[in-house]
């Protein structure tokens, strides 16, 4: 596993989730499959985020 964003390979600071893994250095996601950053646009600012997210990092909308 390889953080998409940052680049962090150390498998102490990535943490699996099944579909996608978890980079506690940037805080963004990878997509296991294509190992490419797992974000959709925000339907409040349409910037993307993170789809796990439950918080927009861009404008912090919340929705369920």
């Amino acid at each position: 596993m390889k953080c998409a964003n940052c680049g962090n390979d150390d498998q102490k600071t990535l943490w699996n989730e099944g579909d996608t893994f978890y980079c506690s250095k940037c805080y963004y996601r990878t997509l296991i499959e294509t190992n490419k950053l797992d974000l959709i646009e925000c339907p409040y600012c349409h910037n993307l985020r993170d789809r796990k997210a439950y918080y927009c990092r861009n404008c912090n909308e919340t929705w369920d």
